[in-house]
């Protein structure tokens, strides 16, 4: 018998080792108990919803012999302010006494992760509101926070950028001895594993960087003590910290970054596709007459459009253009950079996650100073660097044909 080609094979435990859920309210219109499928024992269920609570009261779920309706889970805490889910097993089960048409309007969502994060006693869980939230987990080396964002309807006074859904951190405590990444969507089985294959593809921000070999014996990773605010503009995402602690502020405030000064010379940050947008400028706050570093890690999971993303000096642009899906695809470039443009369309077309890192060095050398000048993004200009994950998506694609 022919043996299974080694790429099918991991696709496969991959697809089935993500035992993580989220489902939608609306789906859930019956007064008879629906059974949920592929609910792990020892599993805990989650609420972000802003939705009414008399609607929420009459949403139960029932396993193990315990029943909740979702209004009670949705008040559910501890004294940190961190929600304590519902214990439930694999006969997890839903009803509702709501109108087809009442639950037709429901936005709220219900995250089920599997055994080991419920398990976990470092696996925390927080439903963003309106007031700030300080995290404060300095004592502990180890934290995963999933961070749930709920549905805020826009009004007419709104600017047209303004997301449906928002989380901003700010105020970003991290010891060197800490590693930070950040993540889209859901965990998976191997979220405690910053290798594991699904965990990279939805990685979309990282501190330290890794950067690119120089030959100059420079190193391979940057820390950066500055981080600017990260606005996050979809309903879940959640953060890994390593290592050492870390402490943050977190709230639903939505500030418009189309326009964003940073706060340092040298600093790390983060932007995403926004409601409506045609472009984004970051002006990197920079001393004329040095030399320096820029570069960013780009994710299009889902863009079905392209982008292109353009970084200036005092002499010139580079424009990278991004025409397909690629994952934490790196940029680097041994140049003072002072601006970065993004030309992207809106979030129909799908996101994209973009980390950007500037450091700025010393005194540049008479033979490479210049006046400054104002440089226009170009339209067409373009550099080719290192693109790491779409080569070594050719390899295994080839491997797998001669698996065949």
């Amino acid at each position: 018998m022919k043996s299974l080609p080694l790429c099918l094979i991991f696709t496969f435990i991959e697809l089935c080792s993500s035992a993580s859920l989220t489902l939608q309210l609306y789906n859930y219109k019956s007064a008879t108990p629906t059974k949920v499928n592929n609910v792990e024992d020892g599993s805990k269920v989650y609420l972000s919803s802003n939705d009414k609570a008399l609607m929420l009261s009459r949403i139960t779920l029932s396993s193990n012999g315990q029943t909740k309706n979702l209004q009670q889970l949705l008040g559910d805490f501890d004294a940190n302010g961190y929600s304590n889910g519902f214990p439930v097993n694999s006969d997890l089960t839903i009803a509702t006494t709501n109108t087809e048409a009442e639950t037709e309007t429901l936005n709220g969502i219900l995250f089920i992760s599997n055994a080991a994060m419920a398990k976990d006693p470092n696996f925390l869980v927080y439903l963003v509101s309106d007031q700030v939230k300080t995290i404060d987990r300095s004592t502990t080396n180890e934290t995963t926070l999933l961070l749930l964002n709920k549905r805020v309807e826009r009004t007419a006074t709104d600017p047209v950028n303004k997301p449906l859904y928002n989380a901003r951190m700010e105020s970003i405590i991290q010891p060197k001895s800490t590693s930070f990444r950040m993540y889209q969507g859901v965990p998976s089985d191997g979220y405690t594993d910053p290798t594991y294959q699904e965990t990279i593809r939805k990685m979309i921000f990282s501190n330290p960087v890794s950067l690119f070999p120089t030959g100059n014996n420079d190193a391979d990773t940057a820390f950066f003590d500055n981080i600017e605010p990260i606005q996050f503009s979809m309903r879940i995402w959640y953060i890994r910290a390593t290592g050492g602690g870390i402490t943050l502020k977190v709230s639903s405030e939505w500030r418009d970054l189309s326009k964003y000064e940073t706060t340092k010379e040298t600093t790390t940050g983060y932007t995403m596709t926004q409601y409506t947008s045609d472009n984004s400028t970051t002006n990197f706050r920079n001393t004329p007459g040095h030399e320096g570093m820029f570069g960013y890690m780009m994710t299009t999971a889902d863009r079905q459009t392209g982008i292109n993303v353009t970084s200036c000096n005092e002499i010139d642009c580079v424009t990278e253009p991004f025409t397909m899906q690629v994952f934490a695809d790196k940029f680097q470039y041994n140049r003072n950079d002072t601006v970065m443009y993004v030309d992207y369309a809106n979030q129909k077309y799908g996101y994209f996650y973009l980390q950007y890192f500037r450091i700025e060095k010393g005194i540049s050398s008479p033979t490479s100073s210049s006046t400054t000048t104002t440089v226009k993004p170009p339209e067409t200009t373009t550099k080719s660097t290192f693109r790491l994950l779409p080569i070594l998506a050719a390899l295994v694609t080839t491997m797998c044909t001669l698996l065949l």
